[in-house]
């Protein structure tokens, strides 16, 4: 499958990441989900652990996540997690889900099926962003583009705060050199999100 112009660009941001942010970077990493419906409530009912790797390793654990349908109590619950201390994820706004099963043909019983599922975000003044997982499980795959798409816009907004530090710095010192460089970087990273 070919890269979209948007991945292409996603990859240049994420290697500026490691460049500025280094082992503060943020990763988060799929541990367990639990959904639950019933036939008498509008919601579906949501558990999720996933652990949260940077300068230090934490598990966290939501639950009681209710939304419609199990996507949608996943990205509340790691939008309502993470808002408070990332305030650019509040312009995030999951408006679409594309489930595509990935068929082969088998000599034994069953489908033998793969699915890609690709979350589609709506970023307040910047359009839509895609993120998307292939596996075996609708939900594992929906679990995985939930978890990237938060890790990569709360990787962009700490970059984007150490970048400013170290621009207003290098203003102070006079480091025209340093600053053009911030700049530039800056620059990418307001092309996917806007930032306090």
């Amino acid at each position: 499958m070919r890269k979209t112009p948007q991945e292409f660009k996603r990859e240049e941001i994420k290697e500026l990441f490691n460049k500025v942010l280094g082992q503060t970077k943020v990763t988060l990493a799929p541990l367990s989900i639990n959904t639950s419906e019933s036939l008498n409530d509008d919601f579906t009912t949501t558990d999720f652990s996933f652990e949260q790797t940077s300068d230090q390793n934490e598990i966290i654990s939501i639950t009681n996540s209710k939304g419609s349908g199990f996507i949608d109590g996943l990205f509340l619950g790691l939008h309502k997690h993470y808002t408070p201390q990332y305030s650019s994820l509040d312009k995030l706004k999951l408006v679409d889900i594309i489930v595509n099963p990935i068929m082969r043909a088998g000599i034994r019983m069953g489908s033998d099926a793969s699915i890609s599922v690709i979350f589609r975000v709506e970023v307040l003044d910047h359009g839509l962003a895609e993120f998307q997982h292939k596996s075996r499980s609708m939900i594992y795959s929906s679990f995985v583009s939930a978890l990237e798409t938060f890790e990569f816009y709360i990787n962009c907004e700490k970059a984007f705060l150490k970048i400013k530090s170290i621009a207003q710095d290098a203003t102070a010192r006079n480091r025209g050199d340093i600053l053009q460089s911030c700049l530039i970087d800056l620059s990418k990273l307001t092309e996917v999100n806007t930032y306090a």
